[in-house]
Order: C-alpha cells, then structure tokens, then sequence
C-alpha cells in the first residue's frame, strides 16, 4: 500500500474506508480533522469522535471558529465525542482487549445512529490505538484495528485513525506494515520505517 502525502482531506477515501493517519504535529492533525468533520457536520451528517482531551478541545475550538455549532449537532445527535483513554477501559477485560465489549459500546452508538431510519452518512475518529502503542502493547492495537474492520461489516461509516509517527522506528517496521494492512488507505508526513532485512530476500 502507497502512503499519500498531506491528503487534502480525508473524506476522498470514500464513504466506506477506514484510513489511518500517522502524523508529526497535532496543529497538522487537527487542521485535518477539524476538515474531516466539519464537512460531515455542515452537510448534516454524524460524526463520532473517540479522542484524546486535548485533541477533542482542540476539534471543538476550531469547529467554533469556523462558526459551527458543537452544541447543536451533539443535540441532534449528529456529534457524538468520547474521551479515547476511558472508552478504552471500557473496552478492557482483566486488562485484555474483549471484542464483545466493543461491539456493545461502539456498535450500540452505530446502531442507535441506523435505528432513526436517516440516511446519513457516518464519519469517525479513533485514538484508541494509538493509546495501545504507545503502552506497548501493538497486538491489540492491530485487534482493536481488526475490530473497526469486522463492525465494519454491519455499518457504513468513513473511519480515520490517528498515531503520533514518533512512536514508529526501524524496529517497528514489522508491525507498522501490520497496522498498515489493516487500512484501505494510509496517509502519512514522514519516512515509512524501513523493513527489515528479512523482508527483502
């Protein structure tokens, strides 16, 4: 899979595609976001947000700024933000990933969306993963990314995920392409980690 250098905006992946965004800065990353949501809440679509404080208050601000109302789309139920690091050990059984946790929580918000019978579209936004990774724990990033992918199967949304590139190196090139796979496109600033000797023989 080719990386994409500065998507315009991420919404050109596709009504039913689930992309992942490795970026440098969080001014870059909210500048997309902000664009990536914006759009979904001005053509009065759904947008669900699982981020972290400071990027979910950075997206609010930018919104206002942009003179969208916040308040009145959570209201219609069209924004939908939870917090990344306490929706995560919601997720978490005896400190273990469980997908039927996951399917409960994010499914339910997804199905409650379907239920009103409006045909609108669904865009998302996790950080999840990316709190995985940087615990150390890249198995149940890639589970957590394979979950996406399988509730994927029963709902239409657009989904974006978000990891700081910084946490990436050479030593990570194994699982790196791993997250990778797992996406219909990646988008990325910075020098794909190399692979691995043994990858080229």
């Amino acid at each position: 899979m080719r990386p994409a250098a500065r998507p315009v905006d991420w919404s050109t992946a596709g009504a039913c595609s689930h992309a992942v965004q490795f970026y440098e800065e969080d001014g870059h990353l909210l500048d997309l976001l902000t664009r990536f949501v914006g759009t979904a809440l001005v053509s009065g679509d759904v947008a669900l947000i699982i981020a972290t404080r400071s990027h979910r208050d950075g997206l609010t601000k930018r919104l206002k700024a942009n003179g969208l109302d916040v308040a009145v789309a959570r209201d219609q139920g069209r924004f939908v933000a939870l917090d990344a690091e306490s929706t995560l050990t919601k997720l978490l059984h005896d400190g273990e990933l469980n997908g039927a946790l996951f399917q409960e929580l994010v499914g339910g918000i997804l199905e409650e969306v379907h239920r009103r019978g409006e045909r609108r579209r669904i865009v998302a936004f996790g950080e999840m993963v990316a709190l995985l990774w940087a615990q150390g724990k890249a198995d149940s990033a890639i589970c957590l990314e394979q979950l996406w992918n399988e509730i994927a199967t029963r709902y239409e949304f657009s989904l974006c995920c978000a990891y700081p590139i910084k946490g990436f190196g050479n030593r990570h090139a194994a699982p790196f392409m791993k997250i990778c796979a797992q996406h219909s496109h990646v988008f990325t600033v910075s020098p794909v980690p190399a692979a691995p000797a043994a990858a080229h023989r």
